[in-house]
């Protein structure tokens, strides 16, 4: 090891007549760690949000949806037998839809509802709905009543959102009234018993998403064979944009691909991400400005020592080695502490509710996520931020001179 950094550590150390300089360091590295630590949970929380949204979206939406909307779809067979021929080897399951809003009422409560009706079967191929519904065995019933409509009891099933379901104040096994919106008799109610609850963590899905075997919907909705579109799911999620862009130069069909159901708020998120990191960042930057302040009170404290050093032989770049490398080392320092720090804010986060999103964020809680990269980069910048404020004390101390620094000046 040369001498260089030994030099650096023992400035870093208290001794006697030095304590003022070790308590400016002390808050130096203070400084430091609180911008790392602050950079690091805000991208924790920004990536969270994404990477959750994302998840929830894949889960609770097929990757692409193809449809006529409201006229709806007569040949289904043809269009899914067509598709599968095109698009065989990206896709991994077609299922046709119905798609349309009602009211829902429980005793003298009343809600708006989106009715999806699906195939069971087919849905579970396309994008599988079961984990996000309760208990499992609900999506049996949908399939019962699918399969045989005619000897499926009344009333038929259905399976709706758990912020419906607590808005309705209604239980599974419990029976609401829907508002029939294309019936004779204005203002018709048709009971259906809920058999299960439809939870994605996604608010606006949770309070409003009721689900329905696909024949019951369209009797409900007298829309006859016919369907509201397809629902497609890829084996490749990311290159939904590649395909659906092929699908619709080539079909007559609306074709929407599933980054595109929350645009806006993926966009919002990669905005909000840019001007929080930005506005966090002069956090490090005045903590830049610490450790600067801080480094060249060394150089002035220590001109004796370091006029012993060039006595003794020492090149200016030896010199400004050492406080380049204190530099360095309250870098080291910051980091390591500020990755601590933001990894109890983070489990502090993601224990506690401390937060309380409102409907606009659609999830219930602050998302965290850990990510190593997040915290080495960070690490990384911490650190260059601190070496290149100690670029100017290194060549103001290369700059003292031997006589000066004996006589104290």
């Amino acid at each position: 090891m040369t001498v260089a950094p030994l030099i650096a550590k023992r400035y870093l150390i208290a001794t006697r007549g030095s304590r003022f300089l070790t308590w400016m360091t002390g808050l130096s590295i203070a400084g430091i760690s609180i911008g790392i630590a602050a950079m690091i949970v805000v991208l924790a929380v920004i990536n969270g949000f994404e990477t959750q949204l994302r998840e929830r979206f894949l889960a609770a939406n097929a990757h692409i949806l193809a449809f006529q909307f409201p006229a709806g779809v007569d040949d289904i067979d043809t269009w899914s037998k067509q598709i599968t021929e095109d698009f065989g080897s990206d896709i991994k399951g077609i299922s046709p839809f119905v798609h349309s809003e009602t009211m829902a009422t429980k005793d003298g409560l009343m809600h708006n509802i989106l009715i999806r009706g699906i195939d069971p079967i087919k849905r579970k191929e396309a994008q599988d709905l079961t984990p996000l519904v309760r208990p499992p065995s609900a999506m049996n019933e949908l399939n019962r009543s699918f399969q045989k409509p005619e000897t499926y009891p009344a009333p038929k099933p259905i399976i709706i959102g758990s912020g419906l379901l607590s808005i309705l104040q209604v239980e599974v096994g419990g029976i609401i009234k829907l508002v029939a919106p294309e019936s004779s008799s204005l203002g018709e109610l048709r009971e259906f018993k809920v058999v299960g609850v439809y939870d994605s963590g996604l608010k606006h899905y949770d309070n409003r998403l009721g689900i329905m075997a696909l024949n019951d919907s369209q009797e409900f909705f007298k829309m006859k064979k016919r369907v509201h579109g397809l629902e497609i799911g890829l084996k490749k999620p990311n290159e939904s944009r590649t395909v659906a862009e092929k699908m619709s130069r080539k079909y007559s069909l609306t074709i929407k691909e599933w980054q595109s159901f929350n645009k806006q708020m993926f966009e919002s998120l990669q905005m909000e991400r840019a001007v929080i990191a930005l506005i966090v960042a002069l956090v490090a930057f005045v903590a830049s400005f610490n450790i600067l302040t801080t480094l060249l009170i060394t150089v002035t404290q220590k001109q004796k020592s370091i006029s012993i050093l060039k006595a003794l032989g020492a090149s200016n770049w030896q010199v400004q080695k050492i406080f380049i490398f204190q530099g360095f080392y309250i870098g080291i320092i910051g980091a390591i502490l500020g990755m601590i720090v933001a990894f109890g804010i983070s489990k502090i986060l993601e224990t506690f509710r401390i937060v309380d999103l409102p409907d606009l964020y659609l999830l219930a809680r602050l998302p965290v996520t850990y990510d190593l990269s997040v915290y080495l980069s960070m690490a990384i910048a911490g650190c260059l931020i601190c070496v290149l404020a100690g670029v100017y004390p290194a060549w103001a101390a290369s700059r003292v001179n031997i006589i000066d620094g004996f006589r104290g000046r």
